[in-house]
């Protein structure tokens, strides 16, 4: 009898080709975040992301780049010119992490390729500016680089003449890179700051020209910003010079250059990564961990000044680039979070039980200049030290941060009531501080990923009990700022703080204000755009009042010191002027920068677009976006391969489906005529499910 049923048994078996040693997919637990990751992020639909992001918001040159969030892209056929920046606040960290997940869930070569990019152009951030672990707001290679992805070469010049990096080229990962991301186009880009601020922005940031860039202190920098950064010059004998970088890094930026070298540490010591990702992902560690040991041995981010010499550093921050004292240090640490996130890139590492830091740049004293004795906020003796990660200001922790006081009220009572009185007060009061929060919070989300990473379970559970409370905050803040009089504002900032959750897998996240990714569709959705945009036209013409007024309106903003230089430089005559159907524009010194025709505007501006920002929930919240079918990608839908799925391949599946409801489905029957789209071995509503979330996904036939 037993032999009779292992017989039928082996039967059924090689009927069904159980013997085939071929593995059978388990469904999906969740159908619905199966479709909603299919939906934003399928396979094909990802690299056309990351291919737009490498080609039109990543520079430096083919093998390295750095994101740079703005940028100026003119087209004529298949031939491109692009500008990037300049830009103060770029996500540099956060794309290589969301393409170090993407590389981690598809595996393509593709992403891999994107992947060692961006981690090279990570160490050549911290190279750039030749002082070890010294970071940057923004880098350029500070030359006019032309890539012929019809022709396969790449050109660098500067000044006209031939110019290469300081180490040697991969030529086969060059070709392969030119082939992946520029196949049948030919980019122009214009990474040389002084080409970019006096020949291409008097047209096109007219305002900005006259006031800030049109001022050069060439041979040691130019100016970006009046406020915040100036584009320094490496000068020799460092390996880079002739390079620019965007000096006075603040705490703004740290937490999310911070997020990129915690990608490059999980990068390093996943053993699925590629030789070529854990090589490039070294030296980005050993960087990082460069820039960790000065942040801790200074307690501050350091900067090569205005004045002085180049190899003195300074904090950055603290002194405007005009010379102006800052109200508030930008460099020096002022919270306990990014302090202990310093430490945790460093060579020292972090790990609990949690060392004593320093933040000796905290605001407590700000707060209390500012409002007087009347409040409860205590003020650290002395330089302050941190020693539990919960710590926030005033002698609160973050879960009661809530409870500090201005004139007997709970502040954020206080600030309630002024915005319902004053609509647009809350905005003018806590606007600045909400951005700063922002920035703590990412800190602490690169604690979690720190903690992950480094299996420190301790370390993670503190982290992420930290994090739930600061984005209960940052929701309060939203509702509190945008209320109803903002929703498209309230809708962005609750989906921001959902994604904080999500991306730390915390249970607690809201999943109402995530809905269906509407934001992240968005981005998605004009990523792809850049790679279909139509030929760019030259803009309207300006006239020489319309310029005035421009510029008399970004004088008023400016500081005295500002204005006063406007005046000596350029008196009652605007440095840009139209004549005939051209503009015309100078600069200071005009000995240098003399009365000269300038460029036409004729670009599309792009930038602030995030990439693949809810990439991370399908590693870290797979029950809000499970990649399970996304990695299949839109092929496996597919099933007439015209490059589209639409109501025919529905049809042939609802078909199949009929066809083959008791079958098995296996390689031999071509998986139910492919109607086993997720591959358990059965056609099922799972299959329909899959089928209905992938109508209108397309993808480019080989």
């Amino acid at each position: 009898m037993i032999h009779r049923i292992a017989t039928v048994l082996l039967l059924s078996c090689w009927l069904s080709s159980c013997d085939s040693g071929e593995t059978l997919n388990k469904p999906v637990p969740d159908i619905q975040a199966a479709a909603r990751a299919f939906k934003l992020y399928y396979k094909e639909r990802v690299e056309r992301a990351v291919t737009a992001y490498q080609r039109f918001m990543t520079f430096g040159d083919v093998t390295f780049g750095v994101t740079l969030g703005k940028a100026g892209i003119a087209r004529v056929d298949n031939d491109y010119e692009v500008v990037p920046g300049p830009n103060d606040n770029n996500m540099i960290g956060i794309s290589v992490w969301t393409v170090w997940h993407a590389y981690r869930i598809f595996h393509t070569r593709k992403l891999e390729l994107a992947l060692v990019r961006m981690l090279n152009g990570l160490h050549f951030f911290e190279q750039v500016s030749g002082h070890p672990g010294m970071t940057a707001r923004f880098v350029y290679p500070g030359w006019t680089r032309v890539v012929d992805g019809i022709t396969g070469e790449v050109t660098r010049t500067r000044a006209g003449s031939p110019v290469q990096a300081p180490f040697a080229y991969n030529p086969e990962l060059e070709a392969e890179m030119i082939e992946t991301f520029w196949d049948g186009v030919r980019v122009s880009y214009r990474e040389d700051p002084e080409d970019i601020l006096f020949n291409y922005m008097p047209a096109v940031e007219t305002d900005a020209y006259a006031v800030t860039y049109s001022f050069s202190a060439l041979p040691r920098y130019l100016r970006s910003s009046n406020c915040c950064a100036s584009i320094m010059r490496t000068p020799a004998p460092y390996d880079w010079q002739g390079a620019y970088w965007g000096n006075h890094n603040s705490r703004d930026n740290f937490p999310d250059l911070s997020l990129g070298i915690v990608a490059a540490m999980g990068a390093l010591g996943d053993k699925s990564s590629s030789s070529a990702v854990r090589k490039a992902a070294s030296r980005v560690v050993e960087a990082g961990r460069r820039i960790g040991d000065l942040i801790v041995d200074n307690d501050a981010l350091m900067t090569v000044g205005e004045r002085g010499t180049y190899d003195q550093l300074i904090p950055a921050g603290s002194v405007r680039p005009d010379g102006e004292t800052e109200n508030e240090d930008l460099g020096t640490l002022a919270d306990c979070q990014m302090a202990f996130l310093s430490r945790a890139i460093s060579t020292s590492g972090l790990s609990t039980p949690l060392p004593a830091v320093k933040a000796p740049a905290s605001l407590e004293q700000l707060i209390v200049d500012a409002i007087g004795e009347d409040t409860n906020c205590v003020v650290p003796k002395g330089v302050r030290t941190c020693k539990r990660l919960e710590e926030a200001f005033c002698g609160q922790d973050w879960a009661t941060m809530d409870q500090m006081e201005f004139f007997g009220m709970p502040w954020l009572d206080l600030v309630r009531q002024l915005e319902e009185s004053s609509p647009g007060a809350a905005e003018n009061l806590i606007g600045g501080f909400q951005d700063d929060f922002y920035e703590i919070t990412l800190a602490v989300s690169a604690l979690v990923a720190y903690a992950d990473i480094s299996r420190q379970a301790e370390l993670g559970r503190q982290a992420r009990s930290v994090l739930h409370d600061l984005t209960n905050l940052m929701r309060e803040f939203a509702d509190i700022i945008y209320g109803s009089a903002k929703p498209e504002r309230l809708a962005a900032r609750l989906y921001q703080a959902a994604l904080f959750d999500a991306w730390a897998g915390l249970d607690s996240t809201p999943l109402a204000d995530l809905g269906e990714h509407a934001d992240s569709e968005w981005h998605m959705q004009n990523l792809e755009s850049w790679l279909v945009m139509q030929d760019t036209q030259p803009a309207p013409m300006r006239t020489n009042e319309e310029i005035l007024t421009s510029i008399e309106s970004e004088l008023e903003g400016a500081s005295q010191t500002v204005q006063a230089r406007y005046q000596d430089a350029y008196g009652d005559t605007p440095p840009v002027r139209v004549v005939g159907e051209e503009y015309q524009a100078r600069g200071f010194p005009e000995a240098d920068y003399p009365w000269r025709t300038v460029e036409r505007p004729h670009h599309r501006i792009v930038g602030g677009s995030r990439l693949l920002h809810a990439l991370p929930l399908c590693d870290t919240a797979p029950a809000i976006l499970d990649c399970s079918w996304a990695v299949m990608g839109c092929t496996r839908p597919d099933l007439n391969a015209d490059g589209i799925v639409d109501d025919a391949d529905k049809a042939m599946f609802e078909s199949a489906k009929a066809e083959h409801a008791q079958d098995d489905c296996r390689a031999g029957n071509q998986w139910c005529q492919g109607a086993d789209l997720d591959r358990t071995g059965r056609v099922d509503q799972t299959d329909a499910a899959f089928m209905d979330a992938a109508q209108g996904c397309t993808y480019a036939r080989e």
